[in-house]
């Protein structure tokens, strides 16, 4: 809970003992409760969370204003109990619906500055692959949002750069969620997701005099460019320039400044999978172009871009699908690293397209994609690991996350306590989820090769 949830809180449970106070206490006591309120929806936001609290607030107020007082014991029983449990049950769900921090994490070299940057691509319509998930409409011009992180030297602060946006990421998920496994879930659920805190800050200086390794991060399946910003913040952190792609189309939605962009079908609304993946590394290579190209007068990420990162050396990361784009924007560009996260590549083998690794690569399963689809006969991806990856003839190293599914790779986890046993993540605790992630991630990119003996839910595959 953050400092507003804890004050609120604090004077719900302190109206318990109101009629041991006097009037003019009673009075002064409801006005900082109030002034408390107003604060926490200019700085914060209104979160449906706190509903419950304004409603004792209203009704305490009704009582103190009124003088109203009884002997009953039956009636002041009735008063507490109410409003202990407006609070207690506030309590609960500040605690299961919490808004989200994503910090550097422990051990952060720099500070991070960010830049969100729209990209247009005049010689590139949207691809019939991205216009039959989604909303895009035919003879569109394609649009990319891409997140830049990059080191700095300057104070960063927690910042809500979702803020202001129109589209608001906890809605659409929950709106995934009901439409791709026929839940009924109320779409408010979620949308104190807008508030959720980043310690990122834009318009911060790059390191002077100093080029860093870039990092892009290709997101997977109706993911999202934020949903790996936990990792993502602390691998620039750690002193790398970081491109995290929106896929427009794929992505659970992309807030354009056209309009917000959804994605609408699942693979089976795709006439083919592996040439989403193909278009995805053209929107890999699109936002390498576009960055790599500035010129002086430029908006301001150009500075940030110049000066900071070092497009000699490239490394890439992505989750599911996305991966199968790293795959294929790698055997056409250099790559120094992989990091493949629950890759989903049997679409290469569906579709008779080679799976060609040219560089030092390393692959994390879930433990439940490791163990296979017990219910299917269909090629599993740890079947491709096997026979197809491993074999070849460059540095590959494989392993599992223990207690883990697909969805342990993104910031899924950190929305609530509740997705712990839910399908949307295994039982692993976000936090040593995020441990392990941010280990094995840097470890990569350092060239080094993770040892499972640094947590026991690292698990190495390799024979």
């Amino acid at each position: 809970m953050d400092f507003f949830d804890i004050l609120i809180i604090g004077f719900g449970f302190t109206t318990l003992f109101f009629q041991r106070f006097t009037p003019t206490t009673q009075k002064i006591l409801l006005s900082t409760f109030l002034i408390t309120i107003i604060t926490q929806l200019i700085f914060v936001g209104l979160r449906w969370q706190y509903y419950l609290i304004y409603i004792l607030f209203f009704l305490r107020s009704l009582i103190t204003l009124s003088d109203y007082k009884t002997s009953k014991k039956y009636v002041r029983f009735l008063i507490s109990f109410k409003t202990l449990t407006l609070t207690l049950a506030t309590t609960v769900l500040l605690y299961v619906f919490p808004v989200p921090s994503f910090e550097s994490q422990t051990g952060a070299l720099y500070s991070v500055g960010y830049s969100e940057e729209l990209i247009t691509i005049e010689s590139r319509l949207n691809p019939v692959e991205f216009i039959e998930i989604s909303n895009l409409q035919e003879q569109t011009q394609r649009e990319l949002l891409v997140d830049v992180y990059y080191p700095s030297n300057e104070d960063s602060s927690f910042n809500q750069i979702l803020r202001s946006a129109d589209g608001n990421w906890g809605t659409y998920i929950v709106r995934y969620l009901n439409r791709t496994w026929e839940l009924s879930l109320p779409e408010f659920l979620l949308q104190h997701l807008k508030f959720s805190k980043f310690e990122v800050q834009e318009g911060l200086s790059p390191v002077s005099n100093q080029q860093f390794p870039v990092l892009i991060y290709s997101h997977g399946w109706a993911g999202e460019k934020i949903f790996a910003s936990d990792q993502l913040i602390h691998l620039a952190s750690q002193g790398y320039v970081i491109f995290s792609i929106d896929h427009t189309g794929l992505a659970m939605f992309t807030d354009l400044p056209s309009g917000i962009i959804f994605n609408t079908g699942s693979t089976e609304n795709s006439s083919n999978i592996h040439s989403v993946m193909i278009e995805m590394k053209n929107d890999i290579e699109d936002s390498m172009n576009y960055f790599q190209n500035l010129s002086s007068d430029t908006n301001t990420v150009t500075k940030i871009v110049r000066e900071a990162a070092d497009f000699n050396d490239i490394s890439v990361m992505a989750h599911s699908t996305g991966a199968g784009a790293v795959v294929e924007y790698c055997m056409v560009y250099a790559c120094q690293n992989m990091i493949l996260q629950d890759p989903f590549l049997t679409p290469f083998i569906d579709a008779g397209e080679d799976l060609i690794i040219r560089n030092k690569t390393e692959v994390i399963y879930s433990e439940d994609w490791f163990s296979g689809y017990t219910d299917s006969d269909e090629l599993t991806e740890i079947e491709v690991y096997n026979t197809i990856l491993s074999p070849q003839d460059v540095e590959i190293h494989g392993y599992y996350m223990k207690d883990s599914r697909h969805y342990d790779f993104v910031a899924f986890g950190s929305i609530s306590p509740l997705t712990k046993y839910t399908f949307l993540k295994g039982s692993i605790n976000y936090e040593e989820s995020l441990d392990v992630n941010n280990y094995f991630n840097r470890t990569v990119l350092n060239g080094g090769t993770p040892n499972e003996d640094y947590s026991p839910y690292l698990i190495s595959i390799d024979q």
